[in-house]
């Protein structure tokens, strides 16, 4: 649910003060007030021996005979409301100007909850961890749709200019209104639950309610001899939110950049951002940074490691890929629905038009699975010895192959 939140920019969940007091006898047209205004229809029967005046239990209502199923309707529409806020503003296509929601992308995002998960439960059973190091990978896939499904959402609206744009803090409010209750609810739960903090787990507690626990690889040792890092104290796995709201101050910007960059800029954009990819595996792996660094102290290579996986800057090139990942898409996957031409700076309203769009994208989901089903099967020697470059991006081919594809449709 905090993932889904935090890329799909929710507004939080559909009040069920919405739901009607009374509901209509049938399906009402469009326009039609909630409350029916004719008068209902009653089916009368005469029992036998009544002497001609139908009693209480001889009148049926037709109302009643729907009542039961439309009010199921109704709570089974709140509760999609409330379980995907965006969906019932865009199931319409856009029609009141927003882009329309592309409800696909909701299986990647799963699938890959589900291997990351898999991948914390299960990497140190014998026989299991050779093959759970690639789902670990699945993580950078999260900075990927974020910066896709934001940036997709920004531009497929108008282009605003001064005091009708929202500012950034609020725009950055707007987004932990629905991510941040949940977080702070598990992190009191991890404060009350676990005993026996240190001095540095109580300094780093200010961080961690602040959402800022993963902007600085901060690391000590401890007095049995570890090392403990900032961004994997309390709820260790909500690191990647707080690298997130990193990368939110700077999404509007980067929308509006590539919002003028053809598909040839944003194509060479997204091979550049792959191939910073090798980067980290040239200075994480056998800590080759920390040796060119001089550094003696056995801390300094954790930090390096702590900076690479759990920090912004082990992650800005995929997030700008996704970014520059959403431009394409609107480029070859969208139209202009008052003229049915390409977007343009002009376009006040987008529709889907996958038709459109090159034969490698339109079946990209099941391409990038099978990819990652390759990789699995056949380069699982490779995993360990470039842990750092399948990790931090090298997936990106796969991933948006995936993500592109699931976000046309087929």
């Amino acid at each position: 649910r905090i993932a889904a939140a935090a890329d799909d920019g929710m507004s939080g969940p559909a009040p069920l003060a919405d739901i009607p007091e009374e509901l209509p006898a049938r399906k009402l047209e469009e326009g039609d007030s909630r409350r029916p205004t004719a008068t209902p229809h009653y089916n009368v029967t005469q029992s036998e021996g009544s002497g001609g005046t139908p009693s209480n239990d001889d009148v049926t209502d037709d109302i009643g005979k729907e009542a039961v199923p439309s009010r199921c309707r109704v709570w089974a529409d709140a509760f999609s409301k409330w379980m995907y806020p965006l969906s019932a503003g865009a199931r319409a296509g856009g029609a009141q100007g927003g882009a329309p929601r592309l409800e696909a992308l909701d299986a990647p995002r799963w699938i890959a909850s589900i291997q990351i998960v898999c991948y914390h439960m299960y990497h140190k059973e014998a026989g299991y961890e050779r093959y759970s190091t690639w789902m670990a990978c699945w993580t950078q896939l999260f900075f990927l749709l974020s910066g896709f499904v934001l940036s997709y959402a920004e531009l497929a609206k108008p282009q605003k200019k001064g005091n009708a744009k929202a500012s950034i803090w609020r725009y950055i409010r707007r987004r932990l209104t629905v991510i941040y209750p949940a977080f702070f609810l598990s992190l009191l739960l991890k404060v009350t639950y676990a005993p026996g903090k240190s001095a540095f787990d109580w300094a780093m507690l200010p961080l961690h309610a602040l959402l800022m626990q993963s902007w600085l690889p901060i690391c000590t040792t401890t007095e049995s001899g570890g090392i403990s890092c900032s961004p994997w104290l309390y709820n260790g796995e909500a690191w990647f939110l707080s690298v997130l709201v990193i990368f939110w101050l700077f999404l509007r910007p980067l929308a509006e950049f590539f919002r003028r960059r053809s598909l040839t800029f944003c194509s060479v954009t997204i091979v550049a951002c792959w191939l910073f990819s090798f980067v980290f595996q040239v200075t994480g792996r056998q800590d080759h940074l920390a040796e060119w660094l001089g550094c003696e102290d056995r801390l300094c290579p954790f930090v390096i490691m702590v900076a690479i996986r759990a920090t912004p800057i082990g992650y800005v090139h995929v997030f700008i890929a996704g970014v520059a990942a959403a431009r394409i898409f609107m480029l070859t996957a969208t139209r202009d629905a008052e003229t049915g031409d390409r977007i343009s700076l002009g376009t006040k309203r987008v529709v889907l038009a996958e038709q459109n769009s090159p034969m490698v994208l339109r079946f990209g989901c099941c391409a990038g699975y099978l990819t990652y089903a390759l990789l699995v099967l056949c380069a699982t020697p490779w995993i360990k010895t470039h842990y750092y470059f399948f990790h931090n991006g090298g997936m990106l081919p796969v991933m948006l192959l995936v993500l592109i594809g699931a976000a046309i449709g087929k």
